[in-house]
């Protein structure tokens, strides 16, 4: 079917923090991300002390060794690594690895100092507006395209204002709802991004790891990545 698809819809895996800090899990994690047709498997990069106040999820942060082994892995499978950046000493790792996207997490919208940076690299930025309420575009940057999301773990379907992605600013759906409906909805408007969290196991879950709820599996994203490219066949 990929051969017939002209604007194929890209989806983002997005393993963390579902991966637990287990190498092992993460390297699972990206393989059937990559066997379920995802296009790009993303990460986080931050200080959990810096970005939370607390040191909750300092289990699930990378150091740049660990970082280098993981997109060392997913080149030699096949999949493209990217990361949300949270600080600007993880956009030296990004760059020393040669990793041609960034994202910028809504959390990281109002960060006007690390957005720039970020944006100056003069990569691909994919940027969640999930927490960013005012009308006008955050950044004027044609490097920078902008995802609908509403950042909330999980997301009611009845909070979703799904708008026409042929008609605005949005170039794709960051979902964070539960399963697939909403993601399928969004390509039928005419998404041409969806991110979603995965996990190999969703029924699991802690305070700190709600994502799982609202994952995708290897089953869920097969089905994903055929709607998607149905659709786009069909449009």
């Amino acid at each position: 079917m990929k051969s017939r698809i002209k604007n194929r819809v890209e989806i983002i895996s997005e393993i963390h923090p579902q991966h637990f800090g287990s190498m092992e899990e993460i390297c699972r994690m990206i393989l059937c991300s990559k066997i379920g047709g995802a296009d790009f498997v993303k990460v986080q990069l931050y200080d959990s002390k810096k970005l939370f106040n607390n040191n909750d999820r300092k289990y699930v942060e990378f150091n740049f060794d660990e970082f280098k082994y993981i997109s060392e892995y997913s080149k030699n499978i096949g999949i493209k690594l990217f990361a949300s950046v949270f600080n600007e000493e993880k956009i030296k790792w990004c760059e020393d690895l040669g990793l041609d996207l960034y994202k910028i997490a809504s959390v990281s919208v109002q960060n006007k100092k690390l957005c720039n940076k970020i944006i100056k690299m003069n990569k691909r930025v994919i940027a969640s507006l999930g927490t960013y309420k005012k009308k006008t575009l955050p950044f004027k940057n044609r490097n920078v395209e902008y995802l609908y999301c509403v950042s909330e773990y999980p997301t009611s379907l009845e909070k979703i204002k799904m708008p026409d992605f042929n008609r605005s600013h949005f170039s794709g759906f960051s979902d964070h709802t539960i399963g697939l409906a909403a993601a399928v909805y969004a390509i039928a408007r005419g998404a041409k991004i969806i991110e979603k969290h995965f996990s190999l196991n969703k029924s699991l879950g802690c305070e700190t790891e709600k994502a799982h709820v609202c994952s995708m599996d290897l089953e869920d994203l097969k089905k994903l990545r055929y709607y998607a490219d149905a659709i786009s066949i069909l449009n």
